[in-house]
């Protein structure tokens, strides 16, 4: 099962505090650095939207 993190801006565009917020967050939740977020850009390229898909299943155990 996956969990979504998603941020949005307080104002109109994302600010540098909000992205590491939504990386916080996202790392929190399970995030790996090889996940890939999902972004919304206003037409001049700015963030309005960070999303991303956590994968919340319990890992399989390994056989040793």
């Amino acid at each position: 099962m996956a969990k979504k993190i998603e941020h949005v801006p307080t104002d109109k565009y994302m600010t540098l505090d909000e992205i590491a917020a939504f990386i916080a967050d996202a790392r929190a939740a399970g995030a790996k650095g090889a996940d890939i977020p999902h972004a919304r850009l206003s037409f001049g390229g700015k963030l309005l939207r960070l999303d991303i898909a956590v994968d919340t299943a319990p890992s399989p155990i390994r056989d040793q």
